[in-house]
């Protein structure tokens, strides 16, 4: 970068003193972190794979305001940082989490959105591996940590239901209307009931309308380790498509993930190598031919 010249500086000097008489908002990046979960909700069936959710990372708050109420992940802009660089401190300082995958959703600057002064905020949602994580802690004004699974989300014509568990038990579920905006961007315009403290329902559940919005195909990958079985990628397949099994053909699709030349999945050995077939813990099959991304 060019030095500033000395009429460069007597410039910029000039033009702060003028930026000054305006007020300024505090900047804020919050972040809505996932992660796969696999729940065993019939335990007495052996055979029945464990269910595929999204789990949510939730900050119960310690202090005023809104204290107890939840909130996601989030923290003020430090002078001449960057948003993404104010996102990634904020997940490692508060819950020791690691941005692998960090992906914007928009900028929330709704007059009156914070009752404690004027304040923007930028979300983000930040996708992590499955029980990579334990133990994680809230610090400053968060007093607890709690990963929630999001469970057969519904998003329909103008309007989506986003329920939460933890365990087997039901926390809460928001309920309410989207617009359709251009490109096929989906706009949170009502919320019923939000639990949640200053707009983070509204973060929230535009950040999931996002992710429902990608790729389905491609986004599963996010969700699976380095190798799967096609059961696995089946089960998170039709979570982030939001289709039951009885729903879909799930053998014409197998089909076409397997069939040669296929860019998303491949045999990750030779099919006469006996150690391609592996137990996976927690599976309701015994030995599954694992499978893996190609990359092109």
């Amino acid at each position: 970068m060019a030095r500033a010249s000395d009429e460069d500086r007597k410039r910029i000097e000039e033009y702060q003193r003028e930026l000054g008489k305006y007020p300024k908002p505090s900047v804020t990046a919050d972040i809505v972190a996932l992660r796969p979960s696999f729940n065993h909700t019939d335990r007495s069936n052996w055979r029945k794979n464990p269910e595929f959710s999204i789990e949510i990372l939730f900050i119960r708050r310690g202090q005023w305001p809104f204290e107890n109420k939840l909130v996601v992940l989030g923290g003020f802009l430090r002078p001449y940082a960057s948003l993404e660089g104010c996102a990634k401190r904020e997940l490692k300082e508060e819950t020791d989490l690691d941005a692998n995958t960090l992906i914007p959703i928009g900028v929330f600057s709704r007059p009156g959105r914070d009752m404690r002064a004027w304040i923007i905020s930028n979300a983000f949602l930040s996708i992590h591996e499955h029980n990579t994580v334990t133990n994680v802690k809230g610090g400053d004004d968060a007093a607890t940590a709690k990963w929630l699974r999001l469970v057969a989300p519904e998003v329909f014509d103008g309007g989506f239901s986003l329920s939460f568990y933890d365990e087997e038990e039901k926390c809460f579920t928001l309920t309410g209307e989207y617009t359709s905006e251009s490109i096929g961007v989906k706009k949170v315009s009502k919320i019923d009931d939000n639990i949640l403290a200053f707009d983070h329902g509204e973060i929230l559940v535009q950040a999931i309308l996002h992710l429902l919005s990608l790729d389905t195909k491609e986004l599963a990958f996010y969700f699976l380790p380095e190798k799967f079985t096609l059961a696995e990628y089946i089960d998170v397949y039709l979570y982030l498509l939001r289709k039951k099994k009885d729903e879909f053909d799930i053998p014409n699709f197998r089909r076409l993930l397997t069939a040669k030349n296929c860019p998303l999945v491949v045999v990750s050995k030779n099919a006469n190598d006996e150690e391609e077939y592996e137990d996976l813990e927690g599976r309701g099959h015994a030995k599954a031919k694992l499978y893996k991304r190609v990359v092109r």
